[in-house]
């Protein structure tokens, strides 16, 4: 029996550090020395943890359009800051401004958003302010 439960614990242990490698830190997928306003309209929200998620669709130099994904922090956090889904679904469909840093994956089309600026003004914080080292 001693001997089936030192076989197995090199196991246990493998599959309870797997949590520590799937949430990532900031620079490894995002740039803080790429970031910039970006004006579009917000066209979903994926209001789950362990982040936030909305969509805006950009225009590219072309005029043709670009549907991006902005990583916002998470549902709890947004609460804390008096931050609802509705404030989000409120505004589906509408030109919000979106303060980001760009992903370093740059034809995945995915930032991590610090500031969203909604049609009616608003301006959100969603993300920390990552382009002055405050992650």
């Amino acid at each position: 029996m001693r001997y089936r439960v030192l076989l197995a614990l090199p196991l246990i242990l493998g599959l309870l550090a797997v949590p520590a490698f799937a949430h990532h830190t900031f620079s490894v997928e995002y740039d803080a020395s790429k970031c910039s306003s970006m004006t579009g309209t917000l066209t979903k929200v994926d209001w789950e943890n362990p982040h936030v998620y909305f969509h805006v669709d950009l225009k590219d130099a072309n005029n043709q359009v670009d549907s991006w994904s902005f990583e916002a922090v998470s549902v709890a956090y947004l609460k804390r800051s008096g931050i609802e889904r509705q404030d989000f679904l409120d505004n589906i469909g509408k030109v919000v401004t979106v303060r980001a840093c760009l992903g370093k994956i740059t034809n995945l089309k995915r930032a991590a958003a610090e500031t969203v600026t909604m049609a009616d003004g608003r301006k959100l914080k969603v993300g920390s302010d990552y382009e002055h080292g405050q992650n």
